[in-house]
């Protein structure tokens, strides 16, 4: 009974040790180079010469930045599937923005655990938060696991809404608040004030609409750029502040619409960047800091210039695939660098191993748990994966393409043609040196592995792909010609009033513009099925 009572004494203050929190911040098309911090100490290039994030550097220097970072996929949608669920695109059954085979099969994410989830198993306490941005195939968040949402419009959270306070009326967001950033912060800020109150702990995802088009600042945030840009480029009368959208959009001179554009991107990227202090200054003024894990990062590549990277947004280079990340958080070294590559279906195994949750998880996931590189950096060891990193993209509307990453190498296949490119992106992040040729085995070993994969786990075929997007365009065409003689008969009737007529009329205009439209992206079919470039 003596050592009985002393073991209970020594494990009570072990088990009354609080939860950790976790903080989830999701930046959207936000680009390797994009922000101030280099995630690359050792190559300042990877630094954005233009754009300021002093809070980020903050993050950066209070924990670790990855230098091999990847985005599941070049696309949002795919991205935010595979990141909820720990599985590649291919595997979650969701690969781009419009996937015709997850639609015909009926693909129901619901299926998977989700990081939600995941948390609701591991603790009942915790409170799983989401705001901003969603998953369109995912729907309601609400219906997987996030107890809070900010989803009170008439559909889920899309790109529209950080266009629109209410998409469907067209409301605009208020000046004050650009890609809904600010109410963003305070959502959350009184969402970790709750948290300080009833002291549970929490998952949030802070999914925002930044930077995503259609790019939006604050005023006086676009006119620090402004006047930066003007004396760099010697234009002593400065930048007029005037937008494509603006009623006097005519006013602006053409030369210097791309400066404006310059700096009004970087405003907004700055913008991003206080939003995310707000939230930190909160956390840190309730006492929670030295409790949370703070992950930053970004759904898939930049759309702009992503150099010294090759392409961006919608390419499978590494501009659309690798992103920023940076870590901090309980036991996470300070100002520390990590390149061991890490996908983000890493996190729900991550989430789950750094909340020590003893439920148990599904066999079919990607994902390892990253623990030991953020504890040790690069001398920890991860768990062995199943496959390397795989980025399956057979989508229809673009260069279709399956990158895979295994150590310190890439290889990418162009679904059209088959052929086959191979990069040491350690030496050659900028994938300029195809090695295919002169490393004719570890092409050979590296494809090898890849097929294994996609074929163990059923991925859609590009083949597979084409038929069915054909056969949905011929479908949508019939369904037009349908509309169209409905609509016909309905004008052919005897006593229409004019206003029936001008209705009809009008319906008539949108059945005949869809058909052609529909038409036309199915005559185009034939060239992106037979597209050889590979950018």
């Amino acid at each position: 009974m003596k050592y009985l009572s002393t073991f209970l004494l020594l494990a009570a203050p072990l088990a009354a040790e609080k939860a950790p929190n976790f903080i989830l911040i999701y930046a959207d098309d936000l680009g390797y180079t994009q922000t101030s911090v280099p995630m690359m100490r050792e190559r300042p290039e990877t630094a954005h010469e233009l754009h300021q994030t002093p809070n980020l550097e903050k993050l950066a220097a209070s924990g670790m930045r990855f230098s091999n970072a990847y985005a599941p996929s070049p696309v949002c949608t795919s991205s935010r599937a595979s990141i909820q669920h720990g599985k590649t695109t291919a595997r979650v059954g969701y690969i781009s923005l419009h996937d015709v085979v997850a639609a015909k099969k009926g693909i129901n994410l619901g299926d998977n655990l989700s990081i939600a989830e995941m948390f609701q198993q591991a603790n009942q306490d915790y409170v799983t938060a989401i705001f901003g941005k969603g998953c369109s195939p995912m729907g309601w968040f609400k219906d997987h696991g996030y107890m809070v949402t900010d989803f009170i419009h008439k559909h889920p959270n899309g790109n529209a809404h950080g266009d629109w306070w209410e998409p469907v009326e067209k409301t605009p967001i208020p000046l004050d608040d650009p890609k809904r950033l600010f109410s963003l912060a305070k959502s959350t800020t009184e969402f970790l004030r709750e948290r300080a109150e009833d002291n549970k702990p929490f998952y949030l995802m802070i999914s925002h609409y930044a930077l995503h088009v259609r790019n939006m600042s604050l005023k006086s945030t676009r006119a620090k750029y402004l006047q930066i840009i003007a004396e760099q480029n010697g234009i002593e009368a400065g930048i007029p502040d005037i937008s494509r959208f603006d009623d006097n959009a005519a006013d602006m001179p053409k030369n210097l619409r791309s400066h404006w554009e310059r700096a009004n991107y970087a405003a907004m990227m700055e913008d991003l960047d206080t939003s995310t202090g707000i939230v930190l200054d909160e956390l840190k003024a309730l006492g929670m800091d030295d409790n949370t894990y703070i992950f930053f990062t970004s759904d898939n590549g930049g759309g702009g210039s992503n150099a010294p990277l090759t392409g961006g947004k919608a390419k499978m280079w590494e501009g659309g695939l690798r992103v920023p990340m940076i870590v901090s958080g309980p036991g996470i070294p300070a100002d520390t660098q990590c390149d061991t590559p890490v996908a983000q279906w890493d996190y729900l195994s991550t989430f789950h191993d750094l909340a020590d949750s003893t439920a148990p998880l599904p066999d079919d996931l990607d994902g390892v748990s990253l623990r030991p590189i953020l504890e040790k950096g690069n001398a920890g060891q991860l768990t062995k994966r199943d496959t390397g990193l795989v980025f399956h993209f057979p989508a229809h509307y673009t260069v279709p393409i399956t990158a895979y990453r295994d150590g310190d190498y890439k290889l990418m296949r162009q679904l059209n043609t088959g052929e086959i490119k191979l990069f040491d992106v350690v030496k050659d992040m900028g994938e300029t040196n195809d090695l295919s040729k002169a490393m004719p085995e570890k092409t050979a070993d590296m494809i090898r592995k890849l097929d294994a994969y996609l074929e163990k786990i059923g991925a859609w075929t590009m083949e597979e792909v084409y038929q069915t997007r054909i056969d949905e365009l011929t479908m949508w065409i019939q369904r037009d010609n349908k509309e169209i003689a409905k609509t016909e008969n309905k004008l052919a009737a005897p006593n229409l009033s004019a206003a029936e007529r001008s209705k009809l009329k009008k319906q008539l205009e949108s059945n005949l513009a869809n058909r052609k439209r529909h038409s036309e992206v199915l005559a185009k079919q034939p060239d992106l099925m037979t597209y050889e470039r590979w950018l």
